[in-house]
């Protein structure tokens, strides 16, 4: 059976999606990481500008702050998130 939303998780260990996900609607990427004190997301627009957000887990959910709560909800089984906001990504690997 196929993974749904109602599926994933939306708690999960940090360092499991730290990476450069690729967005499959046309956002921009992302890389989330840990900076020695907490785990960040950054997006990456063309041009070389970038913009980093702290993230939160917080009552059952993955989110961070931009003009509002954004959710992360992360599929371990094929390796996607998806951003409330922005729809899915994928991971990139080099």
């Amino acid at each position: 059976m196929p993974a749904t939303a109602l599926q994933v998780l939306t708690s999960f260990p940090l360092r499991d999606i730290c990476g450069t996900w690729e967005s499959l609607c046309g956002s921009p990427s992302i890389r989330i990481y840990h900076d020695g004190s907490q785990f960040r997301l950054q997006f990456i627009y063309k041009h070389d500008t970038a913009f980093t957000v702290p993230l939160f887990q917080c009552w059952g959910y993955t989110f961070f702050n931009f003009y509002g709560m954004i959710r992360i909800i992360y599929d371990s089984e094929r390796d996607m998130l998806l951003l409330a906001t922005e729809g899915d990504y994928k991971r990139v690997y080099d």
